[in-house]
């Protein structure tokens, strides 16, 4: 585990830490939003401006409020006040939802630092008891979210935040209690923000959501040799996103071939190469950031082709421009059913 000191330049070692691209983004997870988020759920937020903080947060509480869970905000950095504000200016009336308790905000003091020091065993247990007491009062759930900036001012027991981390991973799933831990990535260092995500199965990174392959159990995490472990975890990802970008070349240039066939036996309508390929992966059922990882563009470019799709063959809908297609033999059919099954 590394320090936490604000700003600590980063260690040899956390060079380590590497760049997104040295992990395996293989994992057959399904893209996350913020509205997947479900009670067992354990989640980190790292966010660099205000606009960020307020962009996650917001709809995190709302959403809560709506799902009737109990809502619980453990302020440090900022006001309740503000926290509230975020959820007036986007329409909600939150004082019905104070005065009946389904919105609680309180302190970091008064929930990491109750007994005057940080002890991870007593604040789960903290959790524990305030999740039961939910479920006892109706709530679905209870929805906890906290803002970490209290451990930069070095409190008795703050040196073991990596360690209830791991340890609420223990807590979780299962239970009916989600929870967002909120870290500044403005004034955390680099070394403990790693620590961070190696302990979070799920991390909000600005405003995207990622199911985290760099996520490490806790029996591994808190063991005798943690950095044996992420060496391990960091290796096997190498081999799962090789073999990941296989299965992705594979299909890509399996749609290109029966693509190139359909070009030359039949194209009333002047399809591209690429509008072509975007139809033949849209009838096989992928979505457009689905499609764009198969074919290496953006979505916003699989946007437009789509677009063109439609304006070419005045189709209403993707649904009709493929219905359309196979209808008039403009797809290699028995590849679809392949790539659909």
């Amino acid at each position: 585990m590394v320090g936490l000191e604000p700003n600590a330049d980063r260690q040899a070692a956390d060079g380590a830490g590497q760049d997104a691209s040295a992990g395996g983004a293989s994992q057959a997870h399904g893209l996350r939003t913020l509205a997947d988020l479900e009670p067992g759920d354990h989640i980190c937020c790292l966010y660099e401006t205000e606009e960020e903080h307020r962009a996650v947060l917001t709809p995190f509480l709302r959403q809560g409020l709506e799902r009737a869970e109990k809502v619980l905000y453990i302020v440090d950095a900022h006001t309740a006040e503000a926290v509230l504000r975020y959820l007036r200016d986007d329409g909600l009336d939150v004082e019905p939802y104070l005065a009946r308790g389904q919105l609680t905000i309180v302190t970091s003091q008064d929930a990491y630092m109750q007994q005057g020091v940080f002890d991870p065993d007593e604040m789960i247990a903290f959790l524990r008891a305030e999740t039961e007491r939910a479920l006892v009062e109706g709530y679905s759930a209870l929805r906890i979210t906290g803002e970490m900036s209290w451990a930069l001012r070095e409190q008795p027991g703050f040196e073991r935040l990596i360690e209830y981390e791991a340890k609420l991973n223990e807590f979780f799933p299962g239970s009916r209690c989600l929870a967002m831990c909120q870290y500044d990535r403005r004034v955390f260092s680099a070394a403990l923000l790693l620590d961070v995500l190696c302990a979070h199965p799920i991390a909000v990174v600005g405003t995207e959501v990622y199911d985290n392959f760099y996520y490490i159990p806790p029996a591994a995490l808190l063991g005798h040799d943690p950095a044996a472990e992420v060496l391990r975890h960091w290796l096997e990802h190498l081999a799962e996103r090789k073999k990941a970008e296989e299965a992705i070349q594979k299909t890509r240039e399996d749609i290109e071939s029966r693509v190139a066939r359909r070009m030359q036996e039949v194209n009333g309508y002047g399809l591209t190469f690429r509008e072509l390929t975007v139809l033949h992966l849209v009838a096989a059922g992928e979505s457009d950031k689905e499609i764009a990882t198969v074919l290496g563009i953006s979505p916003l470019t699989v946007h437009k082709h789509l677009a063109n799709i439609l304006d070419k063959m005045g189709a209403a809908s993707r649904t009709e421009a493929v219905a359309r297609a196979l209808r008039e033999g403009l797809l290699d059919y028995q590849g679809h059913q392949e790539t659909a099954a």
